[in-house]
């Protein structure tokens, strides 16, 4: 400035400071936000009870959580808790799941309009699978919902996105709704939950005494019950995400421990265990349950995972319903899931392989899980595929640095499509 206007700079002046007056390097802005600081892992109540049983923790949707029991041979002791949970019965620790609590007399038209599923038909003590959408109509996210009582739900949402699940109902809820007529309450930390999964579970959980009839005719499948235990509530729900007989069994954090240990000793009476989340992966693949984010994409709506009913049939409106609509919805070249069957005697299709028609080079769809099942004897797969459903019986090969193989393209259900061991 003293420069172009040709005087000395005493008479030109100074800039007017403003903080910081001498250079801050960067690298001090960052304080301690580095490493486990930057995004701190959530602990299980009963992480101390894992450690104690040799549990391999891993980092799952930002959860320090059992990957298996046992030592690093995993593969073994994956193998031999799926086949133990199949088999017997498994006790899986999923209180990580998220529990996110709708209440208020516009509760139930709320969450009618949140849900791809209709909402509003759901009974007290009922429970109801059901996706969320975007408004682009893509699947935000999946999980089931229960129904206490008229104006009480509860949003069980997966473990990795409970935190955006719970503002997005925060948004909708002041964007056109009446926020004083509906009231959100993320519970997922105050609750632990414990699921019983497998054919003897019924059995194991008759061991606790809870003064409830758990009979399949008395307490069928996607239903709902609260019980005693120890003088304390705990809330029970028939779902599963394992495709075998199960329940959920949730008590107060605090109180966790104490139904651990009971609900331990009832298992290992009917010759079960603990089991981890990679057993529980492979589980829900081989009954083609899919989770979100992984066996999904930021293209994929509800009919692409075979769920096309509300689409054509709910006459209210709901997130994303319009978007569902567009031709680009419709095309019935997208690409839809379906099942992978690898020939006897190969190892897994990796993950990520892309899937090509024979004697071509063009990718049509993309491994989404990739699994070893133990249950079926030979390795099974998820994907995403160009007209999938039409496809079923097709040879194809997956693609994967430079390695070809073959695989033949089937239902995504591998196990029990009459879900007779689901509603035992």
């Amino acid at each position: 400035m003293a420069a172009i206007l040709r005087q000395p700079i005493p008479a030109v002046g100074t800039a007017t400071f403003r903080p910081p007056f001498v250079p801050v390097p960067m690298t001090l802005y960052r304080g301690h936000n580095t490493g486990e600081s930057f995004r701190p892992l959530k602990q299980l109540p009963l992480e101390r009870e894992h450690r104690e049983i040799n549990a391999t923790l891993s980092e799952y949707g930002g959860w320090l959580r059992p990957a298996w029991y046992g030592d690093e041979d995993s593969q073994r002791h994956i193998h031999d808790e799926i086949l133990m949970a199949r088999r017997h019965a498994g006790l899986f620790d999923a209180s990580s799941l998220g529990k996110i609590e709708v209440l208020g007399p516009d509760a139930a038209a709320f969450l009618n309009f949140i849900y791809y599923n209709t909402v509003a038909t759901l009974s007290p003590g009922q429970i109801r699978y059901g996706m969320m959408l975007t408004e682009a109509g893509i699947v935000f996210d999946d999980g089931v919902l229960a129904r206490m009582s008229p104006d009480h739900f509860i949003v069980f949402c997966s473990s990795g996105h409970a935190a955006a699940v719970h503002r997005l109902l925060q948004t909708w809820r002041q964007d056109g709704h009446d926020p004083n007529r509906i009231f959100i309450h993320d519970a997922t930390d105050q609750w632990a939950t414990l699921t019983v999964t497998g054919p003897k579970a019924r059995h194991a959980l008759e061991a606790l005494d809870l003064d409830i009839d758990l009979s399949a005719a008395a307490f069928p499948h996607m239903h709902l019950r609260m019980a005693p235990f120890d003088g304390n509530p705990v809330r029970i729900a028939r779902v599963s995400f394992s495709g075998d007989l199960s329940f959920e069994l949730s008590i107060g954090a605090s109180k966790a421990s104490t139904l651990w240990h009971a609900l331990s000793a009832a298992i290992r009476g009917q010759n079960g265990g603990p089991i981890g989340l990679e057993a529980l992966s492979v589980m829900r693949a081989e009954k083609g349950y899919i989770i979100a984010g992984r066996d999904t994409d930021g293209l994929t709506v509800p009919h692409d995972l075979g769920f096309g009913g509300p689409r054509q049939k709910k006459r209210t409106a709901f997130v994303g319903d319009r978007s569902l609509k567009r031709d680009v919805a419709s095309d019935p070249h997208r690409r839809q899931l379906v099942g992978l069957r690898v020939p006897q005697g190969f190892p897994p299709l990796p993950t990520g392989a892309h899937l090509i028609a024979k004697q071509t080079t063009r990718s049509i769809g993309i491994v989404t899980s990739s699994y070893d099942s133990p249950t079926l004897g030979h390795p099974i797969a998820l994907a995403l595929l160009n007209s999938g459903a039409a496809r079923h019986g097709e040879r194809l090969q997956a693609y994967h640095l430079g390695d070809l193989r073959d695989a033949t393209v089937c239902a995504p259900c591998f196990l029990d499509p009459a879900g007779e061991r689901l509603n035992a």
